[in-house]
């Protein structure tokens, strides 16, 4: 008896359509992630506190930290929708 992988057709994070619709671009380099927008500031995230108990994630120059890549992925957006 073989088991088929579960299928994932129409079942999408709120995160993935959030970036669909926001026509955002997001890239990675290393373990910094990118995201990009036509008429917005790219913003970068990266790690921070990494080894540490406030291990997280930063957001653009001014650091914002955020638990989550998902949510600094989510609040990134925000910033540049804001211009």
């Amino acid at each position: 008896m073989t088991s088929e992988p579960a299928s994932t057709t129409g079942l999408e994070s709120d995160l993935l359509e959030k970036v669909r619709k926001s026509h955002s671009r997001i890239s990675t380099r290393i373990t910094t992630v990118r995201l990009e927008k036509i008429g917005s500031p790219m913003l970068e995230i990266i790690p921070r506190g990494i080894g540490t108990d406030q291990e997280g994630w930063a957001i653009g120059k001014e650091e914002i930290p955020c638990q989550t890549l998902e949510d600094a992925i989510i609040i990134g957006m925000e910033i540049q929708a804001r211009g």
